[in-house]
């Protein structure tokens, strides 16, 4: 009924402005909450308000508005009389729709108190197209806060002498504080929540090196996270090695030298492009996709690594947007997929003597570009394929001819990334120029029974979408964190956020 619906769907809703329009401000429940529990039983909306200064994290679950706390309930069964006949009845309340409902001038969104176990958000002095996340020696499977998380990036800046690859630490990551508490507990706990708001301060710590040229993708290896890969706007590929300021992010008595140069660079390319990945089962081994249509396999030997220049895979006839080595599965170390702006994908074993003979071949997978793909962590021949019409879609390489597993054409922009969960089968998040992350459960079924009354809104939100996380402008590349469950990072045109949601 629609009180289930609403265990799925928490709104945003368009609110006035307000003084404390740098933090997180939810106060009011748009949505009820009804008995039942479960990860699959929830869909949840979140938003930030505000952007952050330079280096700067902000726990959005800070709030020093001291308002009364409502919440609205929307309830399910027969009709109740009224105290008073005379007074009109209440319309149920809408649920907002991004790129459909408009808002307001002096309008923002907000979340509900409660979606987020945790979000923070930083910026640095130029945006970031492209993340990626540095595995540590913290240990696997961390679920206790604080949390640290280590992340490389690199900069699109205004002159090209400025463009820096920033090595960063996350620490100090608590829980958003105060979220969904009673306003009562809020004044209880002001004198402490004061005493101890310095010690809960999220911390931000960088280290730059100059980068030549803006960074259209920056790659971390697994098996060294400190050797970096980016593809520079300026048609070439780099290899660097960042240990000192990894090293120096823990040690502030370490003092990198900020003028290191690559180990390698290839300009073998020609022209820039986007598409990077380190064979996650072969230490070293590593591809380049560029805007000339071609892949390069990069094998590594003494001093630096064989560029296969001479004998690229060639098949695309448009650009090559994203490469994936298959994450595993039989014959994992020697497979890849790639996506084209032709409208297509496909997979590759390097084993294949003819480098322009592919093993999968999907023809017009979308009626656009096809941006980005995702090779599954858990279900060895699932991939999803994200395109510039907005839609995803999610293919079983085995039975290419039956077409796609599953097909959402729900964002109203082109998708930018998409990353499967790593331990969760049926979980995925997806990011789009629409300024909104999505995550999936494709394990979710619309179980509504005939003829139940729906909430207005309700039909423009699929049972399988668990969340939607707004308030990033221009989102461009999103990560599942191998080590921190279920928390996810991403930047846009904005900044960085870090997040954990409640439902997943």
């Amino acid at each position: 009924g629609s009180s289930r619906f609403c265990l799925k769907v928490q709104a945003l809703k368009a609110v006035a402005d307000a003084p404390r329009a740098a933090q997180m401000a939810g106060k009011r429940k748009e949505a009820a909450e009804s008995g039942g529990s479960g990860k699959k039983a929830k869909k949840a909306t979140g938003a930030e308000p505000a952007e952050l200064e330079e280096h700067d994290f902000l726990d959005d679950g800070a709030d020093d508005e001291d308002d009364e706390e409502e919440e609205e309930q929307i309830h399910e069964g027969g009709e109740e009389e009224d105290e008073d006949e005379g007074e009109e009845v209440e319309a149920p309340k809408r649920i907002w729709r991004p790129g459909v409902d408009g808002m307001g001038d002096g309008e923002q969104l907000e979340p509900e108190p409660g979606t987020y176990d945790m979000l923070h958000r930083a910026q640095v002095e130029w945006p970031c197209l492209s993340i990626d996340i540095l595995r540590d020696e913290l240990g696997a499977q961390r679920t206790t806060y604080p949390m640290t998380a280590y992340v490389v990036a690199g900069t699109q800046a205004k002159q090209t002498s400025d463009n820096r690859i920033y090595m960063m630490k996350w620490s100090n990551l608590y829980k958003t504080l105060k979220d969904g508490k009673d306003s009562d507990d809020d004044d209880d706990d002001e004198e402490d929540d004061e005493d101890c708001d310095e010690d809960h301060e999220a911390k931000l710590e960088s280290k730059g090196v100059a980068h030549p040229g803006g960074v259209n993708r920056v790659r971390s290896m697994p098996q060294a996270p400190h050797i970096i890969a980016t593809w520079a706007d300026t048609g070439s590929v780099h290899m660097w090695n960042l240990q000192s300021l990894r090293k120096a992010l823990d040690k502030s008595a370490e003092k990198p030298s900020l003028a290191q140069k690559p180990i390698y660079t290839s300009a073998a390319h020609n022209d820039e492009g986007f598409a990077l990945d380190f064979n996650p089962h072969e230490t070293g081994r590593f591809l380049s996709g560029g805007n000339d249509g071609k892949i390069f396999l990069w094998d590594p030997v003494q001093g630096g690594w064989n560029v296969g220049a001479d004998a690229p895979f060639a098949g695309h006839t448009g650009s090559v947007e994203d490469v994936q080595w298959k994450k595993l599965g039989a014959g994992s170390e020697s497979t890849f997929a790639s996506c084209s702006s032709d409208r297509s994908w496909r997979v590759w074993d390097i084993r294949e003597k003819s480098r322009t003979k592919s093993a999968v071949h999907v023809p017009d997978a979308h009626s656009a570009d096809v941006n980005v793909l995702s090779w599954s962590p858990s279900v060895a021949e699932l991939l999803v394929t994200g395109s510039d019409d907005g839609g995803f879609k999610i293919w079983d390489t085995r039975h290419i001819t039956a077409g796609p597993m599953a097909n959402f054409l729900w964002h109203r922009k082109p998708i930018t990334s998409v990353d499967w969960h790593p331990s969760d089968e049926t979980v995925l998040a997806v990011a789009s120029e629409d300024n909104s992350i999505s995550l999936w459960d494709m394990a979710v079924e619309d179980d509504r029974a005939e003829g139940t009354e729906e909430v207005p809104g309700e039909a423009h939100f699929p049972a399988q979408l668990l969340f939607l996380h707004m308030g990033q402008q221009d989102p461009k590349e999103l990560r599942w964190h191998p080590q921190l469950p279920s928390v996810c990072i991403s930047t846009a045109g904005s900044g960085f956020n870090i997040f954990k949601t409640c439902n997943i």
